[in-house]
């Protein structure tokens, strides 16, 4: 995707841009790498995970919910929030 958006870009303004875009790029994905986790870990937590350091640990249902709230819910409201910001022309001025 982002070899198509640095090509679109040049393109429509003439410019090349190329290290601007892959460093948004970069600097994104290394905050959903950075805050990901700790949503997920909070999500656990506040489900009433219970941690282990190899015993068998049996977890309470709020725990599963948690988890499959984390993986499910989560990342569909991520998703649509995203969507406004992929459909917005962003006048850029060279």
């Amino acid at each position: 995707m982002l070899p198509d958006v640095i090509t679109a870009e040049e393109k429509r303004t003439g410019v090349r841009r190329a290290g601007l875009f892959s460093g948004v790029w970069t600097a994104g994905e290394t905050l959903g790498f950075a805050l990901g986790p700790g949503v997920y870990g909070l999500i656990l937590a506040i489900g009433g995970y219970v941690s282990s350091t190899g015993a068998s640990v049996v977890q309470p249902q709020s725990a599963v919910t948690a988890a499959l709230i984390g993986f499910t819910v989560v990342p569909v409201v991520l998703v649509l929030a995203a969507l406004p910001l992929l459909t917005k022309k962003l006048e850029v001025r060279a």
